[in-house]
């Protein structure tokens, strides 16, 4: 143990070591062009290391990186570190000490030694941190920039976003008339400091703007990526007053935003009457409810999470009911009704994920029905024609739709981006991805 820990002291002065030669040659030309116009979230003015401490809980997520994957890391006062995939810290990820020069800073994990020396290096940028070499993560090494196929001028960081002014954040909504035209505006608070603002008009994106943000109690202040501050707003009735601009070229209008409480769970969900009328649930952003199905209508309030929702109708008595993501059984009036999430009724189409022209469409209806379709494209031969009968059960790895056809069951997997299912053609398996229409 001593010798381990001896060790890490040596490999620790070692680096610092090599730091300090680094920043007396100073910053190539090259590096200093890639990092201030490669950043994807854009520079920010970076406080003195004095009023932000290192010390707190930051949040890691590599989607953009290529890997679906998002953890913690926490610091603590004496700048020992833990790598954990939850913020319970329960599962140690790696783990180890902290050290710094001259702004730059080294990760040196417990299990380091002389044969596997385990490091990882990053710089501070306001409240987060920017790695500069990959990150060991339990038996992976996580690459710490990928440039972006679609963009090449774009390269994504691997970054630490500190779980900072999280009584702030979350989405929200506001609309605005410029000139007669009404913009429709989405403001997100999140991890970081950070904010992303959206314009829309008639539900296309018109306008974008990222930045950081900074709060002291009921005062809230916006600063753009290029470096344009809102006026300070305060705080009234969970509202803020805050300047935006509806367009690219347009002045910024202080315009009053409301906290979508309720957005996660916000959406419409559908059903069947037992007398067969189509019955719709709505829920909004912010916590409000309409259900109508014929000549029954009900409103009122309702707070939500994955397994629960609670009604408050403006008529009549609070009630709950059990849920699922997809799946809800209420009663309205005198109708128990079994609804479905809008994000799985309706047609959906696609193709194999491999080079063969097989289409799929399968329609999933608000009485539980399904119909399925798979043609040979290129021969205009239809390989698959069945209907029948689903269920929304619980998976292993997720929520799946079990559709019954003459005695036979077909599992399909919902995913975030859509719905696979494997079928079996003339002996071999094809995966469909199928996509809304």
């Amino acid at each position: 143990m001593m010798k381990r820990k001896a060790w890490q002291i040596a490999v620790l002065t070692l680096l610092i070591g090599v730091l300090l030669l680094l920043s007396a040659c100073g910053k190539p030309k090259g590096e200093e062009q890639f990092s201030s116009s490669s950043t994807e979230t854009g520079a920010e003015e970076v406080p003195a290391a004095a009023e932000i401490p290192l010390a707190g809980e930051y949040m890691i997520d590599i989607t953009n990186l290529g890997m679906g994957l998002q953890f913690y890391l926490r610091i603590d006062e004496d700048n020992t570190f833990v790598l954990s995939p939850s913020r319970e810290f329960m599962s140690d990820r790696g783990s180890g000490k902290i050290g710094e020069l001259e702004g730059t800073y080294v990760m040196i994990y417990s299990d380091s030694t002389p044969e596997n020396p385990k490091t990882a290096t990053f710089e501070r940028e306001g409240h987060n941190l920017v790695f500069r070499s990959t990150l060991p993560y339990g038996s992976a090494n996580i690459m710490y920039e990928l440039q972006d196929e679609e963009n090449p001028e774009v390269v994504h960081r691997l970054m630490a976003l500190k779980l900072i002014y999280e009584e702030y954040w979350g989405p929200f909504l506001a609309s605005v008339e410029v000139d007669g035209v009404q913009y429709d505006y989405e403001l997100n608070l999140a991890a970081g400091a950070r904010y992303s603002f959206h314009s829309y008009l008639d539900g296309v994106e018109v306008y974008h703007e990222t930045g950081t943000f900074r709060a002291d109690g009921a005062f809230l202040v916006c600063i753009s990526d290029d470096g344009e501050e809102t006026a300070r707003s305060v705080n009234q009735d969970g509202e803020w007053l805050l300047e935006f601009r509806p367009a690219a070229g347009k002045e910024r209008i202080a315009t009053t935003f409301k906290h979508a409480t309720s957005a996660d769970q916000a959406g419409k969900w559908y059903g069947q009457t037992a007398g067969g009328e189509l019955a719709v649930l709505e829920l909004d952003a912010f916590g409000d409810y309409v259900y109508a199905a014929g000549e029954y209508s009900e409103e009122g309030t309702f707070s939500a999470r994955s397994s629960l929702i609670r009604l408050w109708p403006v008529l009549g008595e609070y009630r709950e009911y059990s849920k699922t993501p997809y799946t809800l059984e209420a009663v309205f009036g005198s109708d128990e009704v079994l609804l479905y999430s809008e994000q799985i009724i309706g047609p959906f189409a696609g193709a194999t994920m491999a080079s063969e022209a097989y289409t799929a469409q399968l329609e999933i209806t608000v009485s539980g029905e399904f119909t399925l379709l798979i043609v040979d494209e290129e021969n205009g031969v239809e390989l698959l024609n069945e209907a029948g009968s689903f269920q929304v059960v619980a998976g292993p790895m997720n929520y799946q739709l079990a559709l019954e056809a003459e005695g036979a069951v077909r599992v399909v997997d919902i995913w975030p981006t859509g719905l696979v299912t494997t079928i079996n053609i003339d002996s071999t398996d094809y995966r469909f991805l199928l996509t809304k229409n």
